[in-house]
């Protein structure tokens, strides 16, 4: 059966999550994760009220001066009794297995994970499951489970991330056009579509991000072809509506209408080099 994973929005929401019937959560690891709401130290990891499974996100780019630091942090970690860790920056896979640190890793790289041949290849190496990218139709999400022995999970609910920018795009922007900047988050206006991206900055660095993605049309097909994980998103999102998107999803019989933007889950992407 398909379960559910939730990043959650504060440690309060942990509470509230605690009694409904979600496999786990997904936490960020203080300065090292990126594309969501809670990030905790170490410290407030050890003690967090849970009996269910904790994955911890470590999806920044690790910097040579942040080595040092990650690799004691990967230490403690391994110490803590949490389900995994999702990974992008491959520095994380080679110091779990330099170290002999044994944690269950999940292959977290944003976009690349599309094919069953690579989830294969790092599964080879010891990397035990995979977040799929967000660019595959959900037929390609069964298809690559079919082919793997990969814990697979799938991102089903939320802001997509979409661009990030090692620059502090807003702020500059803000000083050269004389305006205050706040810490906040603002809208990136295209005017070929016409709509608006969410963008803000963190760790100095630009995020934007596309609209909420809905993807409860799909869950059945996922859970009947053995998709392990999905993930719900709160980046962004207010907390009474979020927790009614953890309620549906709960319950599986609520079907989204025609207008819920559903990114590419049934939309084939085809390029052709020439």
């Amino acid at each position: 059966m398909t379960k559910i994973l939730v990043n959650p929005i504060n440690l309060k929401h942990i509470e509230y999550l605690n009694n409904k019937d979600i496999a786990g959560y997904i936490i960020g690891l203080k300065n090292y994760s990126i594309f969501q709401n809670l990030k905790l130290d170490i410290d407030t990891i050890k003690k967090l009220n849970t009996k269910k499974e904790i994955y911890i996100s470590i999806n920044k780019p690790i910097h040579n001066n942040e080595l040092d630091d990650i690799k004691n942090k990967l230490k403690e970690l391994s110490k803590i009794n949490i389900k995994g860790i999702l990974y992008e920056d491959i520095a994380i896979f080679n110091i779990n297995k330099n170290l002999n640190l044994n944690l269950n890793l999940i292959w977290n790289t944003m976009h690349l994970p599309t094919n069953s041949v690579t989830c294969n290849y790092w599964n080879k190496l010891g990397v035990k499951g995979a977040v799929l990218s967000t660019e595959l139709m959900y037929t390609d999400f069964i298809k690559i489970k079919k082919e793997t022995n990969m814990i697979i999970m799938v991102y089903l609910y939320g802001h997509i991330p979409i661009f990030v920018s090692a620059r502090s795009l807003i702020s500059n922007y803000m000083k050269y056009v004389n305006k205050e900047y706040k810490d906040k988050t603002y809208y990136l206006y295209e005017k070929e579509r016409n709509k608006y991206y969410p963008i803000y900055e963190e760790y100095k660095n630009t995020f934007i991000t596309e609209d909420i993605i809905n993807g409860i049309n799909v869950l059945k097909d996922l859970n009947d072809n053995n998709i392990d994980y999905v993930i719900l998103n709160s980046l962004l999102i207010e907390e009474n509506k979020f927790n009614e998107i953890v309620d549906e999803y709960i319950k599986n019989d609520n079907k989204a209408d025609k207008n819920t933007y559903t990114g590419f889950l049934y939309k084939e992407s085809i390029f052709k080099v020439k």
